[in-house]
């Protein structure tokens, strides 16, 4: 790392990074993809050194920056997966030797010899400023990203290896966005103190270009619960990142979805596979958050709201309350409904009869939110028990409340789910936490 500094105005940082992983290939004759060099590089100019700046009382801070760099990335890959891999057993499944024998060579791992690092390129420009002495600071930032050679989890050709999908370099996405944030001393005098901080962010997500080019190639994800290999995501070109892949719902007069009635989308009068179509993606573009702290004399109150815009979850546990055999549906014996069958199954009479039932665009849900992370209240206290020389005790007694509530339209138990799938039947908990710190 380098760092030159001139006059106090203008800065330049540049940086060098190498990593090496043993996920990556390093054997004779590879290309060494074992090691990733990622540089950056930092200029910045403090406006508020210049002369048209330095002797004003409003602003007391305002620095323009422009940045360039680049990171690696390898989560999602498996350590040595790059050559085959073979363990003993002595099991009976895809045995090539004698099974009475003390055991044989299974076949070996899927793997792929020239996956190589996931590379992100950003560029960016920001501003960082401060007015009245510093009692309102914040900064802006601009940035474009462009990630290449992403990993994932694609169909490979017959026969070309020991399973029909191997982690791979998939192809390139770009993110463009940009990152605001604000924090002010809105009050601040001997025993009265309050604070308040906002930040906004925005991010538009494409996948622009994939392995095959093909207009109507896509990778798919995003297994689901319902059916067997049922995927409800997919990467293409020109579409976010993880996109709902599903079929357009048809409902009857009185809003109630038709169980396999869906828009014939290319015209061919036969409801397939390309009829799907690309709906809703689960990234937010829009985030932000809200926090406030107010201090008076001794006792402090604070809290922080935080809220996704936009974002969509696809509802696997809906899914599955829905699309049930028909054992589950009707009594074998008599043909009446068990009492206890899940009752969305019972009111709307569906049953897993195809794929396409697990595949519905309405189970893809806004998943837009506003949280009440938590709220706090303390109080602060020193010389507890002096005497003397003894400068006593000093502490603070809080309690904390989180997972306050959530305000959402999500049909689900919680929208903020990574992924964007919907398969946990667990809630966020509720906690209350009361604590004492000491100082002696």
């Amino acid at each position: 790392r380098m760092n030159y500094i001139y006059d106090n105005k203008y800065y330049l940082t540049f940086t060098m990074r190498a990593d090496g992983s043993s996920r990556f290939n390093w054997l004779p004759g590879a290309k060494n993809q074992q090691w990733g060099y990622f540089p950056s590089a930092v200029a910045a100019w403090s406006l508020k050194g210049e002369d048209f700046l330095k002797d004003n009382t409003t602003v007391s801070e305002m620095k323009l920056r422009l940045g360039w760099g680049q990171t690696g990335q390898q989560e999602g890959v498996a350590d040595y997966g790059y050559f085959a891999n073979y363990s003993m057993s002595n099991g009976v499944n895809g045995s090539f030797y004698d099974t009475a024998k003390d055991g044989y060579l299974a076949r070996p791992n899927a793997y792929n010899p020239a996956l190589k690092w996931e590379t992100t390129t950003t560029t960016n420009v920001g501003i960082d400023y401060g007015f009245l002495n510093s009692r309102v600071t914040g900064s802006l930032d601009v940035y474009y990203k462009k990630t290449t050679d992403l990993i994932n989890y694609a169909a490979v050709a017959a026969m070309s290896n020991f399973r029909n999908q191997v982690n791979q370099n998939i192809g390139s996405m770009k993110n463009v966005g940009f990152e605001f944030a604000i924090n002010a001393k809105a009050i601040q005098t001997k025993d009265l103190q309050l604070t308040l901080g906002y930040n906004l962010t925005y991010n538009k997500n494409e996948i622009t270009d994939l392995i095959d080019d093909d207009p109507n190639y896509y990778v798919a994800t995003g297994g689901i619960s319902g059916g067997t290999g049922v995927n409800c995501q997919a990467h293409a070109v020109g579409h976010p990142m993880s996109s709902f892949y599903v079929y357009q719902q048809i409902y009857d007069e009185a809003g109630k979805p038709i169980q396999g009635a869906y828009v014939d989308r290319n015209g061919d009068g036969t409801i397939s596979e390309k009829d799907k179509y690309f709906y809703k993606s689960p990234n937010a573009p829009w985030t932000m958050g809200f926090n406030a702290r107010l201090d008076y004399k001794n006792w402090d109150f604070g809290f922080n709201l935080r809220a996704n815009l936009g974002n969509y979850v696809f509802n696997d546990r809906m899914s599955d309350y829905y699309n049930v055999g028909t054992s589950s549906l009707f009594e074998s014996v008599s043909g009446n409904y068990f009492n206890n069958r899940p009752k969305y199954s019972v009111e709307y009479g569906w049953n897993a009869y195809d794929a396409s039932s697990y595949l519905s665009d309405r189970w893809v849900q806004n998943a837009s939110f506003l949280k009440l992370d938590n709220i706090t209240v303390g109080y602060s206290f020193q010389n507890l028990f002096k005497c003397g020389s003894y400068d006593g005790i000093a502490g603070r007694l809080y309690a904390t409340v989180n997972n306050v509530f959530t305000i959402t339209k999500y049909k689900g138990i919680d929208p903020e789910v990574f992924g964007g799938i919907d398969n946990s039947v667990y809630p966020r908990p509720f906690s209350m936490v009361l604590g004492l710190s000491l100082s002696f």
